[in-house]
């Protein structure tokens, strides 16, 4: 095993409550470990902090309860606890060893050593452990990979995929943060990953989601979308999305890092059928509602007063999200002015309501709704101007 000679500007020495962890558990017993530890090779800084210790679950706890440091339990008998702080998510997982593993689950034996904490886990660059000033260990040679943008196992691939299905999903992932052209690429991991892409239909739906969304707002999605495309492998994903075409998928890198316009462009481009996105990636029926609104905006949005007037109907997200989809589609640059109605014009409201067609028209029941319709499409047509004073002069001349 290797002590890597690498040290790094550790930013979490900022953290009253990471400075607190060492000195309660001991600058020897706890690392920070993966996610945390990478951000810091690039130069980079996260709210999510991971550390493993070499202490046992109940010990763990036990210290951070007579510390006064609350915490959650959910890991079911798998120790880890979860801090949560304003500016931080921080998880304690004991060092363990999996005896057997049951895909997401696995039975475990906590041990006292960093060296075998690390065997357990995926990919080399995921066990970069560090301690509070920064100094590494680094057993599998993490940072070389990760100097080199190489997604690589620990061990055996296929051993590793048997063990947990989702690691086919999360290798692709990393290779959509870091990997940006073939010669980076671990060809064995690689290939053991589009040879057992199929797994991934053993997945929860909600587990493909987190993973294929977390893909989507990777730098190089582009270039892990066409991999899997000239394998033949996108249907997998979702029902539709081999249809796709390799220029649109080339311009997928460059759309707004915001999941939702980067999922419409895939059902756009692919004409992919939304029930069926939903039944392959579970998107939540607040966003599949979001989605239909979207695609329900047929006009390109050319005005000031096309952008109130869909705004006005569909609400701020769903037409910016409409406006920039659309002009990056076409080509063309978005329009500083409809920006700024989209994202500050307040919606008005109409001036008056069902009780004043009753007491002017004297009418009931459904005709209530069509004259109230009418009026609504005259005030828009009017650049929603006419108060309340108009609105019933309008009213009694119907």
């Amino acid at each position: 095993m290797i002590k890597n000679k690498i040290k790094i500007v550790p930013f979490w020495k900022k953290n009253k409550l990471v400075l607190k962890l060492f000195n309660i558990f001991g600058k020897k017993n706890i690392k920070l470990v993966g996610g945390a530890v990478r951000v810091s090779l690039k130069n980079q800084t996260t709210n999510d902090l991971d550390f493993a210790i070499n202490i046992k679950p109940d010990l763990v706890k036990r210290q951070l309860e007579i510390n006064n440091i609350k915490f959650t339990d959910k890991s079911k008998n798998h120790g880890t606890v979860s801090i949560f702080t304003k500016d931080f998510v921080v998880e304690i997982t004991s060092a363990r060893k999996d005896i057997k593993t049951f895909g997401r689950k696995a039975e475990v034996k906590f041990i006292n050593s960093f060296s075998e904490d690390a065997k357990r886990r995926d990919f080399t660059i995921n066990s970069i452990y560090s301690d509070l000033e920064g100094n590494l260990f680094d057993p599998f040679n993490g940072v070389k990979d990760l100097e080199k943008n190489t997604i690589k196992f620990i061990g055996n691939p296929l051993n590793r995929i048997e063990e947990d299905n989702l690691r086919i999903l999360r290798y692709f992932r990393f290779v959509g943060t870091y990997t940006s052209n073939k010669s980076q690429l671990h060809l064995r991991s690689l290939n053991i990953c589009l040879e057992n892409f199929s797994k991934i239909k053993t997945l929860s739906k909600e587990r493909v989601h987190l993973e294929f969304c977390k893909l989507l707002l990777s730098e190089h999605v582009s270039f892990v979308l066409l991999i899997l495309k000239s394998n033949n492998l996108l249907n997998i994903l979702i029902n539709g999305l081999q249809k796709i075409s390799l220029k649109s998928i080339n311009s997928l890198s460059k759309l707004p890092k915001e999941l939702i316009i980067r999922i419409a462009y895939l059902v756009k481009k692919a004409k992919i059928n939304i029930l069926d996105l939903n039944k392959n990636l579970k998107i939540g029926k607040k966003n599949l509602i979001k989605l239909k609104n979207i695609f329900a905006i047929k006009s390109l949005i050319n005005s000031e007063n096309e952008a109130k007037v869909n705004k006005y109907y569909y609400g701020k997200e769903v037409v910016l999200i409409n406006y920039k989809l659309n002009q990056f589609i076409n080509k063309k640059n978005v329009n500083n002015n409809i920006l700024n109605i989209l994202n500050t014009w307040r919606v008005p409201k109409l001036p008056l309501n069902g009780e004043d067609v009753i007491k002017y028209k004297k009418i009931r029941g459904k005709e209530v709704g069509i004259i109230i319709v009418k009026i609504e499409k005259w005030w828009i047509k009017n650049n929603f101007l006419p108060m309340r004073k108009e609105c019933i002069k309008k009213l009694k001349s119907i």
